[in-house]
């Protein structure tokens, strides 16, 4: 279902303190809505709502672990109590550990499976109760290519992104008539920290963060499904479809897709990994 007027409307992003993020909100700010963000890094996430809404007119700032319902709830009765519900839920916040398959610990698998499916699932569940009663709304995922076709060296990010392209999906077709939208949203390689010590491809060419932000507030307004950013990015549902396997991993090898991640600058990727492999 199609949101052709965000002037007023209630969005709330995850993962909202930076990166893809951060750009999503100032996009939907820069629309007309009043946005929720919500992020684990509470210090930085004031930051950004101090920057893109100086006057705190048109935000809120809340602390959330995605991976937590508990704290979900909490979030969401504040902002009903505040604004009256949520009209657009962006579960953004996600996060990619690279590694050959056997040489990550099991409680990284884990730490992945928690952010990156349990806590879109955490989300669409506090948010989809208002949105159904009103006949409402829309939920957008940020999934990945990579939930298209397998990435080497992140083989457990993209069974995440699988699993997230495949929710929305199944979610968008249980509840088609109920005036709530779904889009997926499959990113190719985005210059942020998810990528920082890593490889790049030889095509497609990185997106930028704005890009993303610039799709997810077209999905909205056309109320598509499933977005690929580059577009050309479609191609990664499409190859592996109609070329036979081993073809289809020669053009992924020729494009640098099959090795981009194999090896990581560890220095450079230190500050990501901080961030992301806490406990």
């Amino acid at each position: 279902m199609a949101i052709p007027d965000f002037q007023g409307r209630r969005a709330l992003v995850t993962g909202a303190a930076r990166g893809i993020g951060r750009c999503i909100v100032s996009a939907l700010l820069e629309q007309g809505c009043r946005v929720v963000l919500t992020d684990v890094d509470t210090a930085l996430l004031q930051e950004t709502a101090n920057a893109l809404d100086p006057h705190g007119e048109r935000t809120l700032a809340l602390e959330l672990d995605v991976t937590d319902a508990s704290r979900w709830a909490q979030v969401v009765e504040t902002v009903t109590k505040q604004w009256g519900g949520l009209d657009i839920l962006v579960n953004n916040a996600g996060i990619m550990l690279l590694g050959k398959y056997l040489e990550l610990e099991p409680r990284l698998d884990r730490r992945q499976l928690d952010i990156n499916v349990f806590g879109v699932m955490n989300g669409q569940r506090a948010v989809l109760p208002g949105m159904l009663a009103r006949g409402s709304g829309h939920v957008v995922n940020i999934a990945s290519a990579a939930g298209q076709v397998g990435v080497p060296f992140a083989a457990v990010y993209s069974a995440t992104k699988f699993a997230v392209v495949g929710l929305t999906e199944a979610v968008a077709y249980e509840y088609r008539d109920s005036g709530v939208g779904f889009t997926a949203v499959c990113p190719s390689v985005v210059e942020t920290g998810l990528i920082d010590g890593a490889g790049r491809p030889r095509w497609p060419p990185v997106a930028k963060p704005e890009q993303v932000a610039k799709a997810v507030i077209r999905a909205i307004e056309g109320g598509k499904e499933l977005v690929f950013i580059p577009r050309v990015a479609r191609l990664s549902a499409i190859l592996p479809a109609i070329l036979p396997r081993r073809v289809a991993r020669k053009v992924a090898e020729f494009l640098k897709m099959g090795d981009m991640f194999d090896e990581v600058d560890s220095a450079a990727r230190d500050s990501y990994r901080n961030r992301t492999w806490r406990s």
